[in-house]
């Protein structure tokens, strides 16, 4: 139970300052049965790129990945951050920085990768990879992520 506490917290995290109320979320009162999904661009509206996870919310995020106990479970927290987030490709290098093993680092990659907003800077990311075969992996996952 207790190695289950960071990933709550950060759970609790992400859904508290990502999660609205619905007066909040819509102040135009829909019909009833007409939905707006999220992959479509609305109507009339500019469409908004998602931004980085601000540095406050990271840091407190990144101190909860530093105080798990093995890799697996700091994977599991990245994964549950990923949940409402986005990031920026200083601040992957950042968590990946924070797991020991090069395959660990690839699971996390895999799971954060499709919640950059900047891949025009992955060479920070690729750089904190030890073996060129983990790097080569990397880039692979980068480059799926393009397409």
């Amino acid at each position: 139970m207790k190695n289950l506490k960071p990933l709550m917290i950060v759970a609790i995290m992400t859904l508290s300052i990502f999660c609205l109320p619905a007066s909040a979320a819509s102040p135009d009162k829909k019909a009833k049965g007409q939905v707006e999904y999220r992959d479509k661009k609305p109507k009339g509206k500019r469409h908004v790129h998602p931004r980085a996870m601000r540095d406050k919310d990271f840091e407190m995020m990144a101190g909860i990945v530093k105080k798990a106990s093995f890799d697996d479970k700091k994977i599991d927290v990245i994964r549950v951050a990923c949940i409402g987030s986005y990031f920026s490709s200083r601040q992957c290098a950042q968590l990946l920085s924070l797991l020991s093993f090069d395959d660990d680092k690839v699971k996390a990659l895999e799971v954060i990768a499709p919640r950059l907003v900047d891949m025009e800077n992955a060479d920070k990311i690729i750089k904190e990879f030890s073996f060129s075969s983990s790097k080569e992996k990397a880039v692979s996952i980068l480059k799926r992520r393009k397409k």
